[in-house]
């Protein structure tokens, strides 16, 4: 499942890297290509909770393998595109069921996993995530420009197909699970409302930077080391999506609070080291911010899944919505920051945004899940 995870961010990322040559083909602006970002985020944000709510009684193991049936269509569709609207319609088959995919995909790496380790069966499909935007990324955009943007795409269909036989091979039959009794939920269910007001908060202070993360680089220690940021910040994200899978079971609101913590931290010293124009500060600031975005969602999908118990699939279908409208806020944010000349704001956003949803989680959540 890790692996699937892999190939289905690899693709929702797929025109990061290769907006110029995909827009000079198919003879569209470059704005164009990137607005294909945000639709398909946000058909995610729309049709996931629906799509779960009907899919509720059907078999697991089918439902998450015709995810990636449909990824594979869309893969193929963007492939062979003709036009612009042909690679829309690409997109938007591999975003109908994205969402559904990680409504699943968590709450199924649970039931697989030994009682108690929750936490580390999410990490191990969190680091599939995370190598997308370390290795996925990187390799589709080399490869975009080596042998072209349509040839990439096929790549990425010929591991799709791989992803499809491993679930095939190895995933057992997974029935829909009954909701848990009232008595069993009652003590968890009202601490939900608060978790998303909490990880609308995160994910919009961690986007309102991490979109620009190149911009900052650039401002301190200059363009040619803006590889070296990114990559520094996927592998930052690998370590806390390590160290928090490990612990996340047995101290899962500290984690939370840690990670929210940890971005009140480094934006206040990445507004230190970007008045000053320090690299290595910037470069230290992004391994600190690296290891909270990575930890994040492994810590905040724990929590979501222990406070939904009375229905998982359903919880985890309002976290990743959630997770989707926090994206789109904080590039929103940030952008409005950048367009109005202030790089810095990017970071007081992160800042003020994290400090938010730090008092959200210790003086609500907290209070509900104890």
């Amino acid at each position: 499942m890790s692996f699937a995870a892999f190939v289905y961010v690899t693709f929702e990322m797929f025109a990061v890297g290769l907006i110029s040559p995909m827009a000079r083909d198919l003879g569209v602006s470059e704005g164009q290509i990137g607005l294909l970002m945000s639709v398909y985020a946000g058909l995610v944000a729309v049709v996931t909770i629906p799509l779960i709510h009907v899919t509720r009684n059907v078999n697991r193991r089918p439902l998450l393998i015709a995810t990636l049936v449909f990824l594979l269509a869309g893969i193929v569709l963007q492939a062979t595109a003709a036009n612009y609207w042909m690679l829309v319609a690409g997109r938007v088959t591999a975003a109908f069921t994205h969402g559904v995919f990680w409504s699943l995909v968590n709450p199924m790496a649970s039931r697989l996993a030994p009682p108690g380790q929750t936490g580390k069966a999410v990490a191990a499909v969190s680091i599939g995530s995370t190598l997308s935007l370390v290795l996925g990324s990187p390799l589709t955009t080399a490869l975009g420009a080596a042998i072209g943007w349509r040839a990439s795409t096929w790549v990425l269909g010929v591991a799709t197909i791989a992803s499809l036989a491993m679930l095939f091979t190895s995933l057992p039959s997974m029935p829909a699970t009954r909701t848990a009794s009232a008595a069993k939920a009652k003590s968890t269910k009202s601490a939900i409302p608060s978790l998303v007001v909490y990880v609308l908060l995160a994910v919009t202070s961690i986007f309102a930077t991490f979109t620009y993360l190149a911009l900052l680089v650039e401002a301190t220690a200059g363009h040619r080391f803006v590889p070296y940021g990114v990559s520094l910040y996927g592998l930052a994200g690998l370590v806390g999506i390590t160290f928090a899978g490990r612990r996340v079971d047995r101290r899962m609101i500290r984690l939370n609070a840690g990670a929210a913590a940890l971005l009140i931290i480094s934006a206040i010293a990445g507004l230190a080291a970007l008045n000053s124009g320090t690299g290595v500060g910037m470069f230290a600031v992004i391994a600190v911010f690296g290891m909270a975005a990575g930890a994040l969602p492994t810590v905040a999908t724990t929590i979501f899944l222990h406070a939904g118990q009375r229905n998982q699939d359903l919880a985890s279908s309002v976290y990743v919505v959630t997770f989707q409208v926090g994206i789109a806020s904080g590039s929103a944010l940030g952008a409005a920051a950048v367009d109005a000349g202030y790089l810095s704001g990017t970071l007081a956003l992160t800042g003020l945004l994290g400090a938010l949803a730090f008092a959200v989680l210790a003086l609500w959540s907290r209070t509900l899940l104890r």
